[in-house]
């Protein structure tokens, strides 16, 4: 197949010159024919050779060229044969003694006055590991890709093209050009390398095509189908969309985002997503990692257009009306420091192809309160001007509105000032140029105990949207005699056990049983009866918190069990929603000498510990904890608390002891609260034949995780309930109807 592909620009040079040569040689046939008395004809004919020869350089020129390696003394390397899947290939081998090669084109290279060259490196799939690539001149400069696609290898077994694109190649003379190949982190595998070709036109590959693109670039311009109605979002469902999901391979080039560390074999997902129904191009192999079946893992980008495409034709299919997407705040933005806006694409371009709305919801978590009105204001004016949103058609609106929803403004843990709050709103609402929108706030679920300035500040909004709240009839009234509407929120479940690392077999914490849908229809069920016009379902991609509404898959892999402690780190008294997670060999933690991990100040952390503890004999355990003067600690075993202290004088002993058979496994989790004295974090256990004793590593295991099921019912199941729901919100199904059958 490369061979193929990479011939396909060399037929194309060919066929030019043929096309040229056949031109040439037209003219000096017509000039013999009608002009070969004259001399001035043979001043013609000279004219059109030189102008031949010419072009006949400038498309030898524009050619591909096919890289040789070279050592270091300058001297040719040449490929050797290796026998892979059947066939043989002549390959370059990088390996440990030769961490990477060399390439040079045969004759030195123009480079392009626009300063960008096209580099494909060909090599064996097999192993995993990124490559690393380099292009350099002859005056020193080393320039890296800015876009590529192929880079990463998966142990697919195929021979793969990567392809990059080189920026800021010196656009004047000839440079005697050179390409470095290797990995990024050597390792015992070696690299076969097939080919490498530099060129100066793009390679003819769609989804490559794709990766050069700026789709973001100016308003929409392509197949578009209008929704029905875009004047109001009553009687609308609107899903929240992540986008956040990332491969390698894929048009970002980050790697595994939002997914966990795949190549390590931990997740941060708590479902499996079914991908039967996404495109096999838009799938990358989810490193070695096994699903319940045997078969191999593979997971989607959002950074593909095709699978933002899937995702709003299941919207169609199931008559959700569209999107708000979650735009969390930072200086990436493509209106703050030009970063690519892929998600922000797609999601654009599908809602056009399928007849969807959409709409922007910033959401304001962990970004500075002293930069963030500054932010939104250059991004939302980058929106309007640059990407096009308020030209839209599918664009979501209110009486001729923009919508625009501003989510975590009211929170505390957020840490937003009322006087920023304010001004935000201030600015979407009433702006000479860029207000007049339609602004939704999403605001906590106790707001009514918010103090007086924030219960003020959401007075400013249009329309709020009571996160998590289940009280919809009270919001429903409390709001109308604002006069606010209100969004309705339906989740079909919660679980965060992978993203947090939660142990195995503890489902107390932070965790709502989907009960095969039964949780989410109850909520339709009670919106119905509540009357609420306006529904916004959370998640409709979020498999991070299990609240996703799309497909997932029962065959799942399983979460990994390791020898150690599992240990989150948090800055100040609690846990907070993001931690630093730290694998340790046992449950022992030195205090006050030192930070305890990464980003982690030495004193007044939290830190939450976990796994399961494996009993080696039979008997009554008692287990007792050590720690510095003053701290805070609470066990648990199997979710049941079994010690809590609060100020630590010394070595506490748990008030009952545990019976447990020989070779059992229980749950545990160790929260523990440190100041600012020194001293030393140790759990202990003693039981008849075991002298009181620090617990071995040996008995330790960080076995964490769960990934939740369909209990039964199709991986489809959740966007049916969706539509199902919607027909009930608006009339077409008794308010109390029961959950639907299979």
């Amino acid at each position: 197949m490369f061979h193929s592909q990479s011939s396909l620009p060399r037929v194309h040079e060919k066929a030019k010159l043929l096309s040229l040569g056949q031109v040439f040689f037209s003219c000096v046939f017509k000039s013999c024919v009608f002009g070969l008395r004259r001399s001035l004809a043979w001043l013609s004919l000279v004219r059109m050779l030189a102008i031949f020869i010419i072009m006949v350089a400038a498309c030898a020129a524009a050619a591909p060229q096919r890289l040789r390696a070279v050592n270091i003394g300058g001297q040719v390397v040449g490929q050797v044969p290796v026998e892979w899947s059947g066939k043989q290939l002549q390959v370059w081998r990088v390996d440990e003694k030769t961490a990477d090669l060399t390439f040079k084109p045969e004759a030195a290279v123009s480079a392009p006055s626009g300063g960008v060259l096209y580099l494909q490196v060909s090599y064996v799939d097999r192993g995993y590991g990124k490559l690393s690539v380099e292009l350099s001149g002859k005056d020193g400069g080393v320039i890296r890709p800015d876009r590529s696609l192929g880079l990463t290898r998966s142990d697919t077994g195929s021979v793969r093209s990567a392809r990059m694109r080189m920026i800021g190649v010196r656009s004047t003379g000839n440079s005697e050009m050179a390409v470095r190949v290797g990995l990024e982190r050597p390792a015992e595998e070696d690299l076969l390398i097939e080919s490498v070709i530099l060129q100066e036109t793009p390679f003819e590959d769609a989804q490559f095509a794709y990766v050069i693109s700026e789709p973001w670039q100016g308003p929409y311009t392509g197949r578009s189908v209008k929704p029905q109605e875009n004047s109001t979002l009553k009687g609308k469902v609107m899903a929240g969309y992540q986008g956040w999901f990332r491969t390698p391979n894929d048009p970002d080039g980050r790697g595994w985002v939002h997914w966990g560390n795949i190549q390590n074999g931990t997740f941060t997902t708590d479902m499996w997503p079914d991908v039967s129904k996404y495109p096999a191009g838009c799938l990358e192999k989810a490193g070695a990692v096994k699903l319940a079946s045997g078969q191999p893992g593979y997971l989607f980008s959002s950074a593909w257009p095709d699978v933002v495409d899937t995702h709003f034709r299941w919207m169609r299919e199931h008559d959700i009306d569209g999107v708000f997407l979650q735009r969390f705040v930072s200086d990436n933005f493509h209106s703050i420091n030009g970063s690519p806006e892929w998600v922000l694409a797609n999601v654009r371009g599908a809602a056009h192809r399928e007849g969807r709305l959409w709409a922007v919801e910033y959401d304001v978590s962990g970004y500075p309160d002293a930069k963030l009105l500054e932010t939104l204001r250059t991004d939302w004016r980058w929106l309007v001007d640059q990407f096009g949103v308020r030209g839209d058609a599918n664009y979501a609106r209110e009486g001729g509105k923009p919508v625009v929803f501003i989510w975590g403004l009211p929170f505390p843990d957020r840490r937003i000032s009322v006087a920023t709050a304010n001004a935000v709103v201030e600015f979407f609402r009433n702006d000479p140029k860029y207000g007049g929108n339609y602004v939704i706030g999403g605001i906590p679920n106790h707001w009514r105990t918010l103090p007086t300035p924030w219960q003020e500040h959401l007075k400013q909004y249009a329309c709020v949207l009571p996160w998590m709240s289940e009280s919809y009839a009270g919001d429903l009234a409390d709001f109308k005699k604002l006069g606010i509407s209100c969004y309705t929120h339906v989740s079909p479940g919660f679980s965060w056990a992978n993203l947090k690392h939660l142990p195995s077999g503890d489902l107390t914490v932070a965790y709502t049983p989907r009960e095969g849908g039964r949780h989410y229809w109850n909520l339709w069920n009670k919106a119905a009866q509540a009357r609420c016009e306006r529904m916004f379902v959370g998640m409709f991609d979020e498999y991070d918190e299990g609240t996703a509404i799309i497909p997932m898959s029962d065959d799942a892999p399983a979460t990994p069990v390791r020898a150690g402690v599992a240990a989150t780190f948090f800055n100040g008294p609690a846990q907070q929603e993001h931690g630093e997670l730290v694998h340790l060999p046992g449950l022992q933690l030195a205090l006050g000498e030192g930070t305890p991990a990464r980003g982690i100040s030495a004193a007044n952390f939290f830190v939450r510990m976990g796994g399961q503890i494996v009993f080696p004999s039979a008997g009554a355990y008692t287990f007792l904890l050590e720690g510095a003067p003053g701290d805070d600690a609470q066990l648990t075993l199997d979710g049941e608390r079994i010690l809590t202290v609060k100020g630590l004088t010394g070595t506490v002993t748990a008030a009952t002891a545990l019976n447990v058979a020989a070779g059992a496994t229980l749950a545990y989790r160790l929260d523990y609260r440190h100041g600012s004295s020194v001293g030393t974090l140790r759990l202990l256990w003693q039981s008849p034949s075991i002298p009181r004793q620090s617990v071995p590593p040996a008995a330790l295991q960080d076995a964490w995780g769960r990934f939740i099921t369909n209990e039964g019912k199709p991986a489809d199941w959740w966007l049916k309930l969706t539509r199902d729901g919607k027909e009930m919100i608006n009339g077409k199904r008794p308010v109390d109807a029961p959950m639907p059958s299979r």
